[in-house]
């Protein structure tokens, strides 16, 4: 039985346990009942640069060649190392007289020695410095053309997002309105002041726009879903809507022939491909260089250390030895292996120039595709705001008529329907003609993250 003492005890421990647990259901609750925080431009392009594998890849290629050029290099420095040995000897032995004796001898024995080697004429380890260089520029060009790439496909998916969810919501109001005309026909034929054609006609309508509404749902997600393969996080909900005021910038401020010689000059690509071809050429000529002598200067200190002789009677020995000189290696055949290899490089280094050709050529047909489309984009916005004006003005005269009774209830409903696509379509335009835009610069290597976190201030509240 428990003392007054141990249940006073008890008691107070209870009040203070029932309030950490207090706390700790609280503390669930609130975290499951709030909504979760809805993702910004701003932190998507944080997460991405933090967690997409594409970007982080080519960071961790980019590190792997600075390394691999300080390896290089260290080859031209000399080269110094130390070897200690100590061993436990037993020896037995036999003396071959009339009479043979025997005898054992245990002793300790050690040696020291170090080790110096510097090239004095070494071309392939010359020419490698150089090819290392050109290789590390390279996956610098390349990170770079990563991150323009990581712009402008956070740039696209965000937009793609929130092309998805005007489409849903303009879905929504199609849904919506065919309900309520689907009601109407259906109040109307049970007066008998419609045919059945027109009733199942309105049911068709409807069914219909509640199909569409679950594929733009489903697209939605899936563009979400995309958006999350960036970030790493997906967004508890889809990003706020788009300002119609946002000036679209406007790419005539050059030439397509300015975009070009500029894209031709600066794009990463094509830097990449062109160090990529330098270094394809410092491979031929190291592997050129595998034919030339070679010439290192050695040197060399050794101790050698014993108790007894090497002979049974003889007296133990301290050896101590200095070398110094220079070795002279002359490669006189490989059975083909070195040819081999410089017909290899050679082909390599062609496939280099190749490359820097597919670039070039890629480069300018990415930038013309987005020029035109921006130029596409640009009419089918001015298209979109006078079809925006156009249909503000049906919505606005049919509401006026339903009140002076020559509009009904149904002209009001086309009329938002128009205007809901007429917004839509404008958005569309507005999203085509950012990234169009976004794409050009990035064919200029001068795509930044402030160009996209600039945008931030025109997202508005749904």
């Amino acid at each position: 039985m428990n003392s007054p003492k141990n249940l006073t005890a008890r008691t107070q421990k209870l009040p203070f346990f029932n309030r950490v647990v207090r706390s700790v259901i609280c503390f669930i609750a609130i975290t499951i009942t709030l909504p979760a925080h809805s993702l910004t431009l701003q932190e998507s392009v944080r997460l991405a640069r933090q967690t997409d594998p594409q970007f982080l890849s080519a960071q961790a290629i980019y590190v792997a060649s600075l390394e691999r050029s300080k390896q290089v290099f260290g080859a031209l420095l000399p080269q110094l190392s130390a070897s200690i040995n100590k061993g436990a000897n037993q020896r037995n032995y036999e003396t071959k007289k009339a009479t043979s004796d025997s005898a054992d001898d245990s002793y300790s024995s050690n040696s020291r020695q170090l080790n110096l080697t510097q090239h004095v004429w070494h071309s392939a380890s010359r020419v490698a410095v150089n090819q290392a260089n050109a290789a590390a520029a390279q996956a610098a060009f390349q990170l770079a053309l990563a991150e323009q790439d990581l712009r402008l496909r956070l740039a696209i998916a965000w937009f793609d997002v929130m092309h998805a969810q005007d489409v849903n919501a303009f879905s929504l109001q199609q849904t919506n309105a065919n309900k309520n005309q689907w009601e109407q026909a259906r109040r109307a034929a049970g007066n008998g002041l419609v045919s059945i054609p027109v009733l199942e006609e309105a049911r068709t309508k409807y069914d219909q726009a509640v199909a569409d509404q679950s594929s733009a749902e489903n697209e939605l997600r899936s563009k979400l879903a995309a958006l999350e393969q960036i970030t790493g996080w997906l967004p508890s909900s889809p990003p706020m809507a788009f300002s119609t005021d946002y000036p679209a910038p406007d790419p005539r401020s050059q030439s397509l022939e300015q975009w070009l010689e500029k894209a031709d000059l600066n794009h990463p690509a094509i830097l990449a491909a062109s160090n990529g071809l330098e270094a394809a050429n410092e491979e031929v000529n190291k592997q050129s260089a595998g034919h030339e002598p070679t010439l290192e200067a050695t040197a060399s200190y050794a101790r050698n250390a014993q108790n007894v002789g090497s002979f049974p009677g003889q007296n133990g020995y301290l050896i101590r030895q200095w070398t110094i000189g220079l070795q002279l290696t002359i490669p006189l055949y490989s059975g083909g292996t070195q040819k081999a290899k410089v017909g290899e490089a050679e082909a390599l280094r062609d496939k280099a120039m190749h490359d820097v050709e597919a670039a070039r050529r890629n480069t300018k047909l990415s930038l013309k595709q987005a020029w035109f489309a921006w130029h596409a984009g640009f009419a089918r916005q001015t298209a979109a705001l006078q079809s925006h004006k156009f249909t503000t003005l049906a919505l606005q005269a049919a509401r006026k008529g339903k009140t002076s009774g020559v509009k009904t209830e149904l002209d009001v409903l086309q009329a938002q329907q128009q205007l809901s696509n007429a917004l839509k379509d404008l958005q569309k335009s507005r999203y085509d003609m950012i990234t169009n835009y976004l794409k050009l610069k990035s064919t200029q290597g001068e795509l930044t993250d402030t160009d996209l976190t600039a945008l931030e201030p025109w997202f508005i509240p749904n």
